[in-house]
Formats: C-alpha cells, structure tokens, sequence
C-alpha cells in the first residue's frame, strides 16, 4: 500500500464512529484496532496510572489492556458502546494487577518491603486545581468511589455505563457517586471560589445523566 493509499486509509477511518472500527477490528481490519488504541491508548493509560502503579506498570499494563481487549474482541456487541466495554478490560487488568502485587508483597519478609510513593500533583506550587483536587480524592475515597468519580468526570461515562464497568447496578452507582462527594465536601469547601471545573470532582453529580 503506498503512502497516499495509507494516508486515505486513515482519514477514512478517523470518520468512523468506536463502535463501527470496533465491528471492522471483529472482521478482521487490523488497521481498524489501531485507530482504537490511538484514540484511547492516553485516555487508559491516564486510568490506569490513577491506580497508584510506577510508571513502567502503567505502560505495560496499557498494553495489557489492549491486547486483552484485542483477543476479547469477539466478545464485543457493536450495538453497545465501546468505550464503557473497554474501560471494563482495563479495570479488570488493573485489579489482576493489584492482586498479584498484592500477592508479591505478602510473600515478601517484612524487612524488604519499602513504602513507595504514590505519583501525586499535590504540590502547593501546582497551577492547576483540579489536579489537587484529584489527588485528595485518591488519598480520601475507597477505590471504588475514586474510580467511579474518575470515569463520571474524566471520561464522561454515564452511571449505567459506569455500572458496567464495576460490575454494579446504576443505583448502586449513584450510590456511591453520592458518598463521594459527600466525603470531599469538607476538601471542596477550599476550592469553591475557584469555581467548578469541568473534570473535576468539584462538579456536581446529577442523576440525570444516564444515557
């Protein structure tokens, strides 16, 4: 294929919507699975990292994701959204990952185990808020609050969608959405006269957002 060809090739595919590209990946379109990881290799890769693995995890994990969701594809219901589907392989990897970690530390004396640090953007000379605000809500919220929060906010699941992927009901989700927000409120309080931003958890959670 020469160049000009390839480049039309993309172009064609850049038009398509997730769900179509995920169809042509399940016939047989590789080119098609790759637009997917290129529009979502960040969007996973900035998920996973929020799970507190070093840097090399992450990106090994990514691709974890996307191999799995690669041979899993089969699976896949292109009349479902493709995104919510693909969230639910990377947070399956990522708690594999954690249980193994787990597993590793447990077996290890207690005298090798060392603390590691969590990447954060806490820092008091941070211009940008909501990424303080995030890194409070990692330190505050049980994971499945921060996950939730973080796939409402950050990547604008709706709730049912967001059920998907945790394997919960969506009451059970705005559930949870509610108690998070109820255990940031006293963190908030300081931020209100910044303003809410969009991708934060300083906005506010409504239920009408299902769709």
């Amino acid at each position: 294929m020469s160049a000009v060809q390839e480049s039309r090739l993309r172009g064609d595919l850049q038009s398509l919507s997730d769900e179509q590209l995920a169809h042509q990946a399940q016939e047989g379109c590789a080119a098609s699975f790759e637009e997917l990881v290129r529009r979502y290799q960040v969007p996973v890769l900035h998920f996973l990292r929020r799970k507190a693995f070093a840097v090399n995890d992450v990106e090994d994990l990514t691709q974890e994701t996307f191999l799995r969701a690669y041979r899993k594809l089969g699976h896949y219901r292109s009349d479902r959204a493709f995104r919510p589907w693909l969230f639910t392989v990377a947070f399956r990897v990522a708690l594999n990952a954690a249980r193994d970690r787990k597993r590793a530390e447990q077996a290890r004396p207690m005298e090798d185990l060392t603390i590691e640090a969590r990447p954060s953007s806490r820092g008091k000379d941070d211009p940008e808020t909501h990424l303080r605000l995030w890194s409070i809500a990692e330190d505050a919220l049980s994971e499945p609050q921060f996950t939730a929060l973080w796939l409402f906010y950050v990547e604008q699941l709706s709730v049912r969608e967001i059920g998907c992927v945790l394997g919960r009901s969506a009451a059970s989700v705005k559930t949870t959405l509610f108690r998070a927000r109820k255990r940031l409120e006293p963190f908030l309080r300081r931020f209100t006269s910044e303003g809410e931003r969009p991708g934060s958890p300083a906005g506010t959670i409504t239920t009408g957002k299902e769709a």
